[in-house]
């Protein structure tokens, strides 16, 4: 770069008489009220030259309050996993916040038909929400800016802004992501700023800011709320209904400004046309805003507005006006880009314009978002009512914790649910009175039902951004069905039963017993193995004679027995009880080893579970994503605490310590031959690896399985003879070969351990990516394998469908004495694929006990 360039680009950043506020920022918008600090006054540097920690927002929306006279108001909403505070400030006029509940419930009957509808009198809500990725740090900059200029700015307009509105401003959606940025650029900013995009400035190291403390992808996360800061927002937004909700992004440095209107054929079925010409209306104020600064900027390109797992597509699910910005990211204080430089505060500025311009066009166009989002509660009672399925029951009396966790997602969204008052049947499953919920399909929330209870309707494009298939239900495996009239309904469920474990007949004289097929189940196994408890898997069920009556006990149930323990009978009681306090399930107990039916408690089909050590490999060649969620789950579901390994350390590091190791989808091509040698004597001699996708690849190909791989064959013969195709089709002519995401079904083996738990051989699965494998030559390796007829939803290429048909989902090798559990999917994908992370679960904790054909044909010869 022209180092006089440089020098100028500089003394913009740090040079406060060139870099005031007002002259920047806020030009021609009249004068500001002294008495309130503005971010410069009270943070000690001019915004777009640091780095603002999100303790220092914090602190400055604090001081908004307690200098804005009535204006503004800091209300905590949560904390996040790294104990940081999730804020919101709500900016508005004195007078409205001494009524604001008085607003706030007037508002929220915008969800009932029958209510009368919003006047002009009635103020606009507008969310601004920045920040989602905590490395897109303009976003947080920006909300300090425009919190000042609601505040302190003294011109009419913004006086009724604040009269018309309450704005609610949440700085930074990934508080523990923004701390990581910031504190990477402050650390590596230079003076004179670096604009090469090489420097490290400009590159964040592992695992970036974009994520949460868990890795994951908190814009991924509206829909399914696995995360705590998801669920904050999720029950904040619920609060609300808000107009008009803003998510506030980056993008790459070499692109200008988005904003919405999206692309065609990228806009759900399910939302009426209306929603997105409001696009389009609000477009014109953020294009007015943006070309009075002279900043360029595209629409109608890139990004999806059909799902409503992202923050500017769940409230468009709820009859807001949900808008994505977003802004070319300078990455650092200035970085080089095929447009020029672009700099911090010029990312920043953007930012705060369209958010202001958000205000001007929600006030002018007010009465209009009142009757679109009256409108669209309406509209969805009729679209429910027309729906062929007019209900969605869901429940199973033989896992409980699964069912309860479903019906929590239900009602964090707000759905109307009731009790089953009578039993069911439907699509061949019995459904019990008391044990099992409805979702009525007319209601006017009914578009959320159907992203949890329905396939992904039908998409016309081919190109997209991310997943377009994002069906819950099929993701928790639990059992449900689709009723075409409404069951007999109890009483409207407003919250999740409360289950406490316990221990039914009290202290055992022979034995403890917890069924597998119940979710929390490997929660409460692993409590007892961390209290030093001798636990067993039956590989076959079996019925019992237990303190309060028969009981079926299915494959993988769990038997503690009394007899064999490192520790006394008294002490034994107490853990068990700790493990059903933990898992909130009831163990049964038995004075008799003498089954009713199936195995008896003394059999050889009855093993010991070792308790496992396990290693999670996460680093920069690994999938960052499931890196994290396999932390999350290990953490959060059974509590244990599993060793993250950078790849780098593989060969400082003695393996024998753990009995699992994971290798999440990622690349790993660039191992060392003694690193591979290492991790293969190590499964030799008895370990467990567990590999996702291409790490799955890596493994048949490195030898650690004698499986093969999908080769395309069709791609040498398309070298062969190639085809010429117009530059301007590119797009839409190599996208039906990628797989973004689809669901697919598969048929799973229940009696193996790694399929442990289920009551259904059918089971679905997300396919992201396009690792294939082939069944296994030995028979009893293929645990799932997808059905001839696979596709269940989601945009999926014909020509990929075929490929999938009829291949593995998961298959289990040998090597040594060790396995290798090889999934073609990722069985934990985005959190909330319950139904397949508990195969993950039972990998864990029994991939060692399963013994495939070699192992009988070796016990023949003996």
């Amino acid at each position: 770069m022209n180092q006089r360039l440089l020098l100028v680009l500089f003394l913009l950043l740090a040079s406060s008489s060139l870099w005031a506020q007002q002259s920047y920022y806020f030009p021609n918008t009249g004068t500001f009220d002294s008495r309130i600090p503005s971010p410069e006054q009270f943070l000690g540097y001019p915004i777009g030259t640091h780095y603002t920690r999100h303790d220092q927002i914090v602190a400055y929306f604090k001081e908004l309050e307690r200098t804005s006279n009535g204006k503004a108001h800091v209300q905590v909403i949560g904390k996040s996993y790294e104990e940081r505070p999730q804020i919101i400030l709500t900016v508005t006029a004195p007078e409205n916040y001494s009524n604001l509940e008085k607003i706030r419930q007037k508002h929220l009957t915008v969800t009932d038909p029958a209510q009368p509808n919003l006047t002009k009198a009635d103020p606009v809500i507008v969310l601004l929400g920045y920040s989602v990725h905590g490395a897109e740090t303009s976003g947080g900059e920006a909300a300090l800016l425009t919190a000042y200029y609601l505040v302190a700015n003294q011109s009419a307009e913004t006086a009724q802004y604040l009269k018309e509105a309450v704005i609610l401003i949440d700085p930074a959606q990934n508080p523990d992501g923004r701390d990581r940025a910031a504190n990477w650029h402050n650390m590596y900013k230079s003076f004179p700023p670096v604009s090469d995009p090489a420097d490290l400035e400009h590159l964040q190291g592992f695992p970036g800011g974009r994520v949460n403390h868990y890795f994951t992808d908190l814009n991924r996360d509206w829909l399914s709320a696995e995360q705590i800061e998801s669920k904050n927002r999720v029950d904040f937004s619920h609060q609300w209904y808000p107009n008009v909700h803003i998510d506030f992004h980056e993008m790459g440095t070499n692109s200008t400004y988005y904003f919405e209107p999206t692309p065609a054929g990228h806009q759900s079925p399910l939302l009426p046309q209306s929603s997105y010409d409001f696009n389009a209306t609000l477009a014109k104020y953020h294009a007015e805003a943006l070309d009075k600064i002279g900043s360029l900027y595209f629409t109608k390109e890139s990004f999806d507005n059909l799902s409503p797992i992202y923050g500017s597509t769940y409230p468009d699910f709820y009859g807001a006006v949900g808008v994505t910005f977003e802004q070319g990211s300078s990455r650092g204080l200035v970085q080089e880009s095929t447009s020029g430089p672009v700099t911090f505060p010029f990312t920043i500025r953007n930012h705060l314009v369209t958010g202001l311009a958000t205000l001007k066009g929600a006030l002018a166009e007010k009465e209009n978002l009142f009757k679109l989002q009256k409108d669209f509660f309406k509209s969805a009672v009729t679209q429910g009512k027309a729906n062929p399925a007019k209900a969605f029951v869901f429940g199973d009396s033989r896992d409980v914790s699964l069912t309860n966790k479903l019906l929590s997602l239900v009602l964090r969204h707000r759905l109307k649910v009731y009790a089953l008052n009578a039993d069911v049947t439907a699509d061949g499953k019995k459904f019990e009175k008391g044990k099992a919920y409805v979702v009525p399909a007319e209601q006017p929330f009914f578009r959320i039902v159907h992203s949890l209870f329905e396939e992904t309707p039908k998409l016309k494009d081919s190109t997209f951004y991310d997943n377009t298939s994002w069906s819950v239900v099929h993701a928790y495996g639990i059992q449900q069905a689709k009723i075409n009239s409404v069951p007999s309904l109890g009483q409207a469920v407003t919250a999740v039963p409360t289950v406490q474990g316990g221990v039914a007949g009290g202290k055992a004289q022979l034995a403890y017993l917890l069924n597998w097929s119940e979710y929390n189940a490997s929660r409460a196994l692993y409590s007892l193995l961390s209290q030093g408890v001798l636990v067993k898997t039956s590989l076959k069920p079996f019925t019992s004679q237990t303190a309060t009556g028969p009981q079926k006990f299915s494959y993988g149930s769990l038997v503690i027995p009394v007899a064999g323990q490192k520790i006394s009978s008294d002490s034994l009681y107490r853990a068990v009880e700790e493990a059903s306090r933990r898992s909130n399930l009831t163990f049964a107990t038995t004075s008799t080893g003498f089954s009713l039916e199936g195995i008896d408690l003394g059999s050889n089909n009855i093993l010991p579970v070792r308790k496992p050590e396990v290693a999670l490999i996460t680093g920069a060649t690994s999938g960052l994503a499931e890196a994290g969620q396999v932390w999350f789950l290990l953490n959060e579901h059974l509590q244990l605490p599993v060793s993250k390994l950078d790849p780098q350390s593989l060969e400082r590091v003695s393996l024998d310590r753990y009995q699992v190791l994971v290798l999440p989808n990622g690349t790993y091509r660039e191992w060392s031959k003694p690193t591979v040698d290492a991790l293969k004597a190590w499964v030799s001699r008895g370990g467990t690896l567990i590999t996702f996708r291409t790490a799955s690849e890596w493994a048949i190909g490195q030898g650690f399985a004698k499986e093969r791989v999908f080769v395309d064959s069709s791609a040498t013969r398309r070298n062969a003879s190639v085809t010429r195709v117009d530059y301007a089709t590119r797009a839409e002519t190599e996208a039906p070969r990628r797989i973004n995401g689809g669901i697919f079904q598969a048929d799973i083996d229940i009696t193996n351990p790694i399929a442990f738990g289920l009551n259904d051989r059918k089971i679905f699965f997300t396919k992201t990516g396009n690792t294939i494998l082939l069944p296994s030559k030995d028979k009893y390796a293929t645990v799932a394998k997808y059905l001839p007829s696979s596709y269940i939803s989601g945009y999926v290429s014909k020509e990929n469908v075929a490929k999938i048909n009829n291949t593995a989902s998961i298959l289990v090798g040998q090597l040594g004495q060790g396995k290798v559990i090889l999934f073609a999917e990722d069985p934990t994908y985005r959190h909330y694929w319950h139904g397949t992370n508990r195969l993950f679960l039972n990998a864990l904790f029994y991939g060692n006990l399963i013994q495939l054909q070699s192992a009988f044909l070796g016990a023949a010869e003996e």
